[in-house]
């Protein structure tokens, strides 16, 4: 037997009339008449793609989400449009926009420099003033290499595949 709330079960209805010769029929053609999916797939998919960007804004215009709750929910949306960003990156052979990129390499090397700073503080609670700084340079003494050279490591080769899972998003 049914419960009280599934019999009141809402629904909504949404259509979209596009001209097939536009860019909105083109896309919609796509993703409802492709050979390698079928045409409820191909709406899962569209639906997927909007609900990736719109998704954090439509909770922040409820009341009753919270502020932790509304970074979760578009911090996940974050990955999945990068998931979606890198698809497109290796399915056309260019490279990804270069502030995502910088951003993520930046917060790599900032996190790596912290644990090195962790582990150098761990190893030599001795050095003064140590625990305090924000990176290395500031408590090492001068050397003929700059310690963020050595830290400066290809990133795309240590992580390898693991940030990339554009098969994911599609």
């Amino acid at each position: 037997m049914a419960t009280k709330q599934e019999a009141v079960r809402q629904r909504i209805q949404f259509a979209f009339n596009a001209d097939s010769d536009s860019v909105v029929g083109c896309v919609f053609q796509y993703l409802l008449k492709d050979q390698h999916f079928s045409s409820r797939e191909g709406k899962r998919k569209g639906v997927d793609a909007i609900v990736a960007f719109y998704k954090p804004f439509a909770y922040q215009a409820q009341a009753d989400v919270s502020e932790d709750e509304l970074q979760t929910i578009a911090r996940d949306a974050v990955e999945a449009l990068c998931r979606q960003i890198d698809l497109l990156c290796s399915t056309f052979g260019i490279e990804r926009p270069a502030a995502i990129a910088h951003d993520v390499k930046t917060e790599i090397k900032q996190m790596l420099s912290e644990l090195l700073i962790a582990e150098l503080v761990r190893v030599h609670p001795e050095i003064p003033g140590l625990s305090s700084v924000d990176t290395i340079p500031n408590v090492l003494p001068p050397t003929d290499m700059d310690i963020n050279e050595e830290i400066n490591c290809d990133i795309d080769a240590l992580l390898g595949d693991l940030c990339s899972s554009a098969e994911a998003a599609a």
